[in-house]
């Protein structure tokens, strides 16, 4: 499978720290500089904005999914290639899904939680055999993993499950995994 889009699901905090919006701004511009369009929940703020605005800034292709209620609440970018507004938030994830390759689960809170838990879920059911990346920078992470491995361990989910998805600490080993996909396509 060769990726060319990657949806990347990431904080829209108005108070994200300096450290997550540089680690977003990295994500963004190194995407465009592969050539990679950028799929994201379509907010100007926080690390969903550093993320858009460096991919854009690169020369790259940004197109923001978000639902017409959040359109205002979270300012939506109206600077990107393309902006896709859906009526709720389970049209949000259907349409991001359909316009990605792969996906990257970087920092952010509960919104971030639940897509990728959705689309951990989605490929733990045989739905869909696209790559998923977790950014676990500076151990982001790490919690939510070991709880995975509590679930394996009290047998609520299957070891297989552990490795549906690719740990990356950092832009540049995602960056790597995606160029050996993309040379194995």
């Amino acid at each position: 499978m060769r990726i060319s889009s990657i949806c990347v699901f990431c904080a829209s905090s108005r108070k994200t720290p300096e450290k997550w919006l540089s680690l977003a701004r990295s994500l963004g511009a190194g995407l465009a500089r592969m050539g990679i369009d950028v799929v994201y929940g379509g907010a100007s703020i926080g690390m969903m904005g550093a993320l858009a605005d460096s991919a854009l800034a690169e020369g790259g292709r940004v197109t923001g999914v978000i639902p017409q209620w959040l359109k205002i609440r979270e300012v939506a970018h109206e600077g990107l290639t393309g902006l896709v507004v859906t009526e709720d938030m389970h049209r949000r994830k259907m349409a991001m899904y359909d316009k990605s390759d792969a996906f990257v689960v970087a920092p952010g809170g509960m919104g971030t939680l639940e897509e990728a838990l959705e689309i951990f879920t989605w490929k733990g059911l045989g739905i869909h055999t696209k790559p998923l990346f977790l950014l676990n920078h500076e151990g982001y992470f790490d919690h939510l993993l070991a709880q995975f491995e509590k679930c394996v361990e009290e047998k609520l989910m299957s070891e297989h499950s552990l490795g549906m998805w690719n740990v990356v600490p950092g832009p540049e080993e995602l960056f790597s995994h995606v160029k050996s996909l993309n040379f194995q396509a």
